[in-house]
């Protein structure tokens, strides 16, 4: 009787542990148990440890991505900042998602990154997204330059707060940006020349 008696209630918790499916909201700061779409849509088969945002079907799982698709942040106190403006893209034109314009006086310049291994003139480098919610994106940068080893690891953090965007990096950089009211062309900027490498997304 006694074993009849444990038996039931250990299937009733079993039960109700089974019933109690935590639902991951993007804007928390909990780990995500289910894996959700942008707008929403569970897809529990999913493994929660992945970060499936990234181009093509992906797009549709990048929740900061998603929110501030085509947003451009620049150094609204600082024409000729140290630190460029960035657009942010969520890969509708092409596979990169993040820019950087530096304005100069003589010659701008704008590059673009994105996901996975880049090789250009000889140097390598990986990105790889570690946190992905509708106002917090980090990914770790990882630089390879000519050797199959990983030189060094920087881990750069975007996150929105109260219309700002504010950014630090794990080598000890940190910056705030305002949504940038500027046309990236000569004619309107302050330049002589502009150099736009493949991918820009300005």
């Amino acid at each position: 009787m006694n074993k009849i008696l444990v038996l039931f209630v250990f299937a009733v918790l079993l039960s109700s542990c089974n019933n109690d499916t935590y639902r991951f909201d993007p804007n928390s700061s909990g780990e995500r148990l289910v894996v959700t779409s942008a707008s929403g849509v569970e897809y529990p088969d999913l493994d929660p440890s992945i970060i499936y945002c990234g181009p093509g079907w992906g797009r549709k799982m990048c929740h900061f991505l998603t929110k501030y698709d085509e947003t451009i942040w620049t150094d609204a106190d600082n024409y000729y900042s140290n630190f460029s403006d960035i657009k942010f893209s969520n890969f509708a034109h092409n596979e990169y998602f993040i820019s950087f314009f530096t304005l100069d006086s003589v010659t701008s310049h704008c590059k673009a990154w994105k996901l996975g291994e880049t090789t250009e003139n000889g140097l390598k480098w990986n990105i790889k997204l570690k946190k992905d919610r509708a106002d917090v994106l980090w990914f770790d940068y990882e630089y390879y330059g000519s050797s199959e080893e990983i030189e060094y690891t920087i881990t750069y953090k975007y996150e929105v707060i109260d219309g700002l965007l504010h950014f630090s990096s794990s080598d000890g950089q940190a910056f705030i940006f305002s949504p940038s009211q500027r046309t990236y062309s000569v004619n309107s900027l302050d330049t002589d020349e502009i150099i736009r490498a493949e991918g820009c997304l300005f």
